[in-house]
């Protein structure tokens, strides 16, 4: 039996996903200009964890449309806690520390949790209603850029813009 047109499957997994839940790089959207890429904030250490490729899966409650290269934000929340369990100390917080690619966004059912729990580094049970959005090709700054976070998708101000596309293009 084939893949059908209304099914992909996963880069990481081989798992089966409804389009919906999936772009890949044939698609249009996937190569967007770099002056549209949209930002992310996450909280540190996740952040952290995301730009060094520990981390794999972001898990949020909502699925954006957008599926390409964004714009990777370290917000101002401190939780000592998950840094001391990480072995962090002193990691940089308020400002993009690099991009980092969204390859897909699925939703999560007790099975995918229990498969990627460990992509996430999370050990919190189950619970439904919740998405990963998987994440790869990390590409950290030589240094951060200082700039403020926002909720949901959002595009930096123009001059953070800038510093952002100069750091990238530097490599």
């Amino acid at each position: 039996m084939g893949i059908g047109p209304h099914f992909l499957r996963s880069n990481n997994s081989g798992e089966l996903f409804p389009t919906s839940f999936m772009r890949h790089s044939s698609e249009a959207k996937m190569e967007i200009d770099i002056y549209q890429w949209p930002a992310l904030t996450v909280h540190q250490p996740w952040a952290e964890l995301l730009i060094s490729g520990k981390k794999t899966i972001e898990i949020r409650k909502w699925a954006p449309e957008y599926r390409g290269r964004i714009w990777l934000h370290a917000g101002l929340a401190t939780k000592p806690d998950l840094d001391f369990q990480f072995g962090y100390h002193g990691l940089y917080r308020g400002g993009y520390i690099g991009s980092i690619r969204l390859s897909a966004v699925i939703p999560l059912t007790p099975e995918r949790w229990t498969q990627y729990r460990s992509k996430h580094l999370e050990q919190n049970a189950f619970q439904s209603g919740l998405l990963a959005w998987l994440m790869d090709e990390p590409r950290r700054f030589s240094e951060p850029i200082s700039g403020r976070g926002a909720l949901s998708l959002f595009r930096p101000r123009h001059d953070v813009q800038e510093e952002l596309i100069a750091m990238e293009r530097a490599g």
